[in-house]
């Protein structure tokens, strides 16, 4: 029994009859599957509920389901992305620092514990990690005024 088609029997004694509570809610289901599947919009899903809720009748019952359409719209469109996403930079000093102690300390670990010239090692470590530091000049702009 399809409430979308009120001549397919589903009003019963020509409609005059009084229609239960469970029939409204019957016709409100539809209703609500018929938003699901996106024949019906939002607010008329509203409109239609609260004329199923109101309806005494069978007749009244197939109006409030009358016009619905019966197949499934087109999907809508896929959405576009807002705007392209940006890819960081790759900072190749980081990485390179990355690697170096990842691979360096535990080398100058087992130096400095194997043999007494191991402290000179790492100082010798800090001494390149310093010098590259100190010596890298800043991005440009940075640090710098303006004088307008």
């Amino acid at each position: 029994m399809e409430p979308q088609d009120p001549r397919a029997g589903w009003a019963p004694g020509g409609g005059h009859l009084r229609a239960s509570d469970a029939d409204r809610e019957q016709v409100v289901d539809a209703l609500k599957a018929a938003f699901v599947q996106g024949r019906l919009s939002k607010s008329e899903l509203v409109r239609r509920a609260g004329q199923a809720l109101e309806s005494r009748t069978y007749a009244e019952l197939a109006d409030t389901t009358a016009g619905i359409p019966t197949g499934r719209t087109a999907p809508p469109p896929p959405r576009q992305p807002a705007s392209p996403v940006r890819t960081r930079q790759v900072n190749w000093k980081v990485i390179a620092w990355v690697v170096s102690v990842i691979i360096l300390a535990p080398a100058l670990g087992v130096a400095f514990f194997a043999t007494y010239y191991g402290s000179f090692f790492i100082l010798l470590l800090f001494g390149f990690g310093a010098a590259t530091v100190l010596g890298t000049p800043p991005p440009p702009g940075v640090g710098r005024h303006n004088a307008s």
